[in-house]
């Protein structure tokens, strides 16, 4: 009994578990990236009041996503004091790419994971049906040999 309790459950590797756990890390990292970084265009957009504390948290957060694109685009002037930081578009739509790929990578992940659980499915359910079929094997040899006897007893009493 211990080696079928012992196949009945079926065991996702470790690598797949932990693949997946990073890879919804760095898209949540992603995510939050993009967020912030529309924050920042909105409120730089409509001149936002710079010493509020949720301007900026925006500001302090989004700086470090946004730092690989400083100074591609200048910013362009809107109205009397708001301005359009086009680096920060820019990075939003590369983020954006990067947050397409870790769903691609989840996806992949994911469906290694499903296929290795409906392959060890199959070879739990294949297992279950040889010992069934070993267990009536033994069932019916033991009943033959108990009933053999008492069939050769009756035929000889018959000479």
């Amino acid at each position: 009994m211990e080696k079928s309790e012992q196949i009945e459950k079926v065991k996702i590797p470790g690598y797949l578990k932990i693949g997946k756990v990073v890879a919804y890390l760095l898209y949540a990292w992603v995510i939050i990236g993009v967020v912030s970084l529309t924050l920042r265009v909105f409120l730089l957009l409509f001149s936002a009041n710079t010493t509020t504390p949720f301007v900026e948290f925006v500001f302090k957060v989004s700086a470090d996503y946004l730092n690989p694109f400083r100074g591609i685009f200048p910013s362009k002037p809107v109205g009397e004091t708001g301005y359009l930081d086009v680096s920060a578009l820019f990075a939003i739509i590369v983020y954006l790419f990067i947050m397409w790929g870790f769903s691609a990578l989840i996806q992949y992940v994911q469906n290694k994971i499903d296929i290795t659980r409906r392959k060890q499915e199959k070879e739990l359910a294949e297992l279950k049906r040889e010992e069934e079929l070993t267990l009536i094997k033994e069932t019916t040899t033991v009943q033959k040999s108990k009933s053999t006897p008492v069939s050769a007893r009756s035929n000889t009493r018959n000479l």
